[in-house]
């Protein structure tokens, strides 16, 4: 079991391409951990974006009826991918992984089979 702080270190050296990774509570839509990011990408403000962004899937699913989860959400951008993984578990609700990838240099299937080895790993 990891805390957030190794989480995001083994994120940021174990996938190729990482531009920066936080750990996200989107109950508040605040970043419980960073790691990474810089000028060109403030994870506190890509934290409570990306807030809403699952908060706006997850009532659109509930309005649908869905009865799935969520496993994580891909957002394609010119030269970054943004993943967004919920983390599952039973401490865990309302909590998500975030990563930055640099599109040139990463290899998305092998960034989320990654992520969701870490999720499985972690403890917070």
């Amino acid at each position: 079991m990891s805390n957030t702080e190794t989480a995001l270190k083994e994120a940021t050296t174990s996938i190729e391409g990482v531009i920066g990774a936080a750990l996200v509570d989107y109950t508040s839509g605040m970043a419980l951990g960073t790691l990474g990011g810089g000028k060109d990408l403030d994870l506190s403000v890509a934290a409570a974006g990306n807030t809403d962004v699952v908060r706006a899937k997850l009532r659109t699913m509930e309005m649908l009826g869905l009865k799935d989860e969520i496993e994580d959400i891909l957002i394609s951008l010119s030269s970054q991918y943004h993943l967004i993984r919920l983390i599952k578990g039973r401490n865990n609700n309302g909590l998500f992984l975030y990563l930055a990838l640099d599109k040139a240099r990463a290899n998305l299937a092998m960034a989320r089979h990654q992520l969701k080895r870490i999720e499985a790993d972690m403890d917070v």
